[in-house]
C-alpha cells in the first residue's frame, strides 16, 4: 500500500508527543504506601564547609510519628540526642521527615515496596546523603557479629587546621563483640597499614559503643549501632583529628540463627 506523502511528517510529529506520554506514565508510578518500622540510617557531607556524619536508629510509627536516637559528628564537635518528628507522603515515591530541633528534615525516596532507601537533608546549609536500610525488630546478641567483615569508607583528617580527606579499607574478624581487623588507609595521598584489635559494648540493644587499638598503642572510639540481621553494623569516630562515619558489612549473608528472633517491646 502506498502513503500520501504527507504521512512521513505526520507520523514524525506524533512519535515525540507519544514518547512523551509513555515518559510521563513510567515517572508517575506510585510506590506502595510507607513501611513503617525501625530504620538505621547512615550520613555524610557537609555542614556550612565542616565534615559531617550522623548515625541514627529511627522508627516509623503507623500514625505518621517518627521517634528517634541520633548520634551527630560536625567537625570535631560530637552529640548525641533523642527526637520526635512526622514522616509525610508528598508524591507517589517521596516523602518528607519533618524532626525537632534535635534532629534535621530529609527528603526521602522509598522504593516500589515502600522502603525507604535514599535521602537528602533539606536543613539550610547541608549538603549530606543519607543511606537507609530496615532493622528488622530482633534482638542483637554477641554471636550474631561473629564472621568475617570488609568495608570501604572515605573520611576526613584535620591538618594544620583544614579537613583534608582520607580513604580506608578495612577487614575485621569478630567473635562474640571482640574483633581484630587490618586497616589500609591513604591521608591525603600518604599510605599507613595498620592492625587492631578492639570490642563492642552494648548500650541499648543494638546499640552501643566501639573502642579500638591499634599495633602502636594508639586509641580510636566510636558509636556504632549493630543490624539486627548480624549483616553488619554502622559506626561513626567520635574524637579525635579524624571523622570517618560507614557501613561495615558482613562477608556472605547472615544466617538466621544469629539474631534472637525475640520481639522488642514497644
Amino acid at each position: 500500500m502506498r502513503f500520501p506523502l504527507f504521512w512521513p511528517t505526520l507520523l514524525a510529529s506524533l512519535l515525540p508527543t507519544a514518547f512523551v506520554h509513555a515518559q510521563t506514565a513510567q515517572a508517575s508510578s506510585s510506590c506502595a504506601a510507607p513501611a513503617t518500622g525501625q530504620y538505621l540510617i547512615v550520613s555524610q557531607g557537609h555542614r556550612a564547609g565542616k565534615p559531617l556524619g550522623r548515625l541514627q536508629l529511627e522508627t516509623w510509627l503507623p500514625n505518621g510519628s517518627v521517634l528517634g536516637k541520633r548520634f551527630l559528628r560536625v567537625g570535631r564537635m560530637y552529640s548525641e540526642s533523642n527526637y520526635a518528628g512526622r514522616w509525610t507522603l508528598e508524591s507517589g515515591c517521596g516523602l518528607t521527615v519533618t524532626r525537632d530541633a534535635l534532629g534535621s528534615t530529609s527528603k526521602v525516596l522509598l522504593t516500589s515496596q515502600g522502603f525507604p532507601q535514599f535521602g537528602l537533608s533539606a536543613r539550610a546549609g547541608d549538603v549530606v546523603t543519607e543511606r537507609w536500610i530496615p532493622q528488622p525488630d530482633r534482638r542483637c546478641v554477641p554471636e550474631g557479629m561473629n564472621g568475617t567483615l570488609l568495608s570501604q569508607q572515605m573520611g576526613h583528617t584535620l591538618t594544620a587546621s583544614t579537613w583534608r580527606p582520607n580513604a580506608v579499607i578495612q577487614q575485621e574478624n569478630w567473635t562474640d563483640w571482640r574483633m581484630v581487623g587490618l586497616a589500609i588507609s591513604s591521608y591525603d595521598g600518604a599510605g599507613e597499614v595498620a592492625a587492631y584489635q578492639g570490642q563492642f559494648t552494648q548500650d541499648e540493644n543494638c546499640i552501643g559503643r566501639i573502642r579500638q587499638q591499634d599495633a602502636r598503642g594508639v586509641t580510636y572510639a566510636y558509636a556504632a549501632i549493630l543490624r539486627s540481621d548480624g549483616a553488619g553494623y554502622a559506626y561513626l569516630q567520635t574524637q579525635g583529628d579524624d571523622l570517618t562515619v560507614a557501613f561495615v558489612d558482613k562477608v556472605g549473608e547472615a544466617s538466621a540463627a544469629s539474631v534472637d528472633s525475640t520481639t522488642m517491646n514497644p
